[in-house]
């Protein structure tokens, strides 16, 4: 009997995880919940604006910064934000060249793009986490 109990207990608890209890399912507003699992996305990439007609060149890579060497964009922008459709689970670093003063400065940054699923009533619902590489400039 004790082991039923237990038994029971268990179940309970591994089907009841990832569930929000506070949700009502019938009146849940489900317009941002992404049912199909993603195998691509956009990462947005942000870089400082600098003269009016001024292009930056921006390299994108797959892997971490040091580990990898392949080449995924290579572009010249003059928008801020730039977004490019990757794999997903994969890691991602960009650099930017820009010229200040006299000086190249390249900035760096990296991100690990990955989905991330979560149990809404009977739905699973699709976010994407590490969709952004900042290589703005600081001051």
């Amino acid at each position: 009997m004790v082991k039923t109990l237990y038994t029971i207990f268990f179940l309970i608890v591994i089907f009841s995880c990832n569930k929000d209890n506070t949700i009502d399912c019938t009146t849940y507003d489900f317009s941002d919940c992404n049912g199909i699992e993603p195998t691509y996305a956009d990462i947005n990439i942000t870089i400082t604006k600098q003269e009016k007609n001024s292009k930056i060149p921006i390299w994108l890579y797959k892997g971490k910064y040091g580990d990898s060497e392949e080449l995924m964009f290579f572009d010249t922008v003059s928008e801020v934000n730039t977004k490019i459709n990757v794999h997903l689970n994969c890691d991602y670093y960009a650099k930017a060249k820009y010229e200040k003063d006299g000086n190249v400065i390249f900035a760096i940054d990296g991100a690990y793009l990955k989905k991330v699923a979560k149990t809404i009533c009977d739905s699973t619902c699709w976010k994407i986490k590490g969709d952004a590489i900042d290589l703005r400039l600081k001051n």
